[in-house]
């Protein structure tokens, strides 16, 4: 072989090696935590399940936890989104941090757990399963094949959530295991799969706040049978209002959000005719708001008045 033919060969190889080796140490570089206003973020990095993918998980202890208080604990569905929008996807950011900066002095202190999602298996996770079997059967099938990557996983992420999250943050930290001071909170299609999870297990969890509640349930197949389904399923399964439930539900006015309205007036219907009263239940329209983490962040005050407010009443 021609010596500087041979000569090139090399130095490509050796350029490409580097190039591998260096996106390589890239992608196994562990992600910074968010930079929080309050508290403190604990990561354990791809928590492992039998149900579901392994996935990141983000406790922000509040300012000053102490292993001798028993703190009230809010899980949350999207987690990478809550607290620093240098690392999220859009660079938008709930502000949880800041909000519980700014309530401090009104709500009791309280443990979030961030459960992050997986981005392909988000709908087929974050969709209430048992709401399935209340759809035409060609309808089921095309929104299984199509939105669900063809294997519902509604039931196995709460399993996950109440089988093995749960357990390991009452383990690991001061939480109380008081079903009332265990909340659900998400948005969109996290707002679906809170209400699942409060139907599912009512012994477990006293209360859930879904903002912009994603009521379709669907992007790509469009039929009004998917959001009756999945009111069909609240109707039978939420708990009465003596279980002592507390949900909140709003939704803007703008974008996705503005399909909501006529399914807000059932679930509305739905949880007057379960009992719930102004103090168990508040459903919230903000007008010109969009579906958008800056819209949740304008209103978070609002569901964690409303719910720990509630809680911190009933737990005294």
């Amino acid at each position: 072989m021609n010596l500087f033919i041979y000569n090139a060969l090399l130095l490509l190889f050796g350029f490409f090696s580097t190039l591998l080796i260096s996106i390589k140490a890239e992608e196994s570089e562990p992600l910074p935590l968010p930079t929080v206003a309050y508290g403190k973020i604990v990561r354990f990095t791809d928590f492992p399940s039998k149900y579901v993918k392994p996935r990141n998980i983000d406790v922000l202890l509040p300012n000053g936890y102490s292993p001798k208080i028993s703190y009230p604990v809010l899980y949350m569905h999207d987690g990478q989104m809550l607290f620093d929008d240098a690392h999220t996807w859009n660079h938008q950011e709930w502000g949880l941090d800041e909000t519980l900066q700014e309530l401090s002095d009104s709500l009791r202190p309280t443990i979030i757990v961030g459960i992050w999602n997986i981005d392909t298996f988000r709908r087929a996770e974050y969709f209430p399963e048992k709401a399935l079997q209340f759809l035409p059967d060609d309808i089921r099938k095309e929104f299984i094949e199509k939105e669900l990557q063809g294997n519902p996983l509604g039931d196995e992420y709460v399993q996950f959530l109440t089988e093995e999250v749960k357990p390991f943050i009452e383990k690991m930290f001061s939480a109380s295991t008081n079903p009332a001071d265990n909340l659900l909170m998400g948005s969109s299609m996290g707002g679906l799969i809170s209400l699942y999870a409060l139907c599912e297990y009512p012994q477990l969890f006293g209360g859930i706040a879904g903002l912009s509640t994603h009521w379709p349930g669907s992007q790509l197949v469009k039929s009004p049978a998917i959001p009756q389904s999945i009111l069909t399923y609240l109707n039978q399964h939420l708990p009465i209002s003596s279980a002592n439930k507390q949900i909140y539900i709003d939704t803007g006015t703008e974008g996705l959000d503005a399909e909501y309205l006529p399914y807000l007036e059932q679930m509305n219907m739905i949880c007057s005719k379960h009992g719930y009263d102004n103090q168990h239940y508040q459903s919230i329209i903000d007008e010109g708001a969009d579906h958008n983490e800056l819209a949740w962040r304008a209103r978070l005050h609002l569901p964690l008045t409303f719910l720990f407010h509630q809680f911190s009443s009933q737990s005294r």
